[in-house]
């Protein structure tokens, strides 16, 4: 267990199959845990504060704000005003991705159905009262994105190991959606299977 956490209290927990996804009501001062239990999978976060749940996580915003296209402890996560949402206060990995949208659904498969981690986002707010709002603006922790030399975008192979973790402090009241995103063999490219076959689920922890 984290540091962190030391002194707060599990209140909910939830393991996440690939391609699925789960919300969850935080309030301010809570901590949010993400684990990734069998290792090179990928958490994709999106989040809503304001008082209707209308004002979502923007990644263009979190990265002005911090001067870095790379997330580090201490630093914050900002909605599309400008509001402090989460802080991240403990992180195993230190590699995630602010730049790519969630993997959207396959334009081949019928009516373009096929497994989407942005359908499983959707389905999540759908299901939180939260129908409508765009979530197409997700943090991706644990997943590996490299910028080559003209500026293409690499998927490569997570550094998260089994248990390895990243936790968040709540700024405000409102609702994460967590999902356990389907495997990427390039930005918005779906693959078969995960790297070596691994299966596995994310588990997510609030505490107070």
């Amino acid at each position: 267990m984290a540091n962190v956490l030391v002194g707060h209290r599990a209140v909910a927990a939830r393991q996440i199959d690939v391609g699925s996804a789960a919300a969850f009501e935080v309030a301010s001062g809570q901590l949010v845990q993400i684990i990734d239990l069998a290792g090179k999978q990928v958490a994709s976060l999106v989040a809503f504060g304001g008082e209707d749940r209308d004002d979502p996580l923007s990644t263009s915003v979190t990265m002005t704000a911090n001067g870095s296209l790379v997330l580090k402890i201490g630093d914050k996560v900002f909605s599309a005003r400008r509001a402090p949402l989460l802080e991240l206060v403990d992180d195993a990995v230190g590699r995630h991705d602010l730049l790519t949208a969630a993997l959207p659904p396959d334009p081949v498969s019928a009516n373009g159905s096929g497994p989407s981690t942005g359908g499983a986002l959707a389905r999540a707010a759908e299901e939180a009262g939260l129908g409508g709002r765009s979530v197409a603006d997700a943090i991706h922790f644990f997943k590996h994105v490299v910028i080559k030399q003209r500026g293409e975008l690499e998927v490569r192979e997570s550094f998260a190991e089994r248990n390895d973790t990243v936790v968040l402090r709540a700024l405000t009241d409102g609702v994460l959606i967590v999902a356990n995103a389907y495997p990427e063999k390039k930005a918005g490219v779906g693959t078969v299977k995960a790297p070596n076959g691994r299966v596995g689920q994310i588990l997510v922890r609030i505490y107070r």
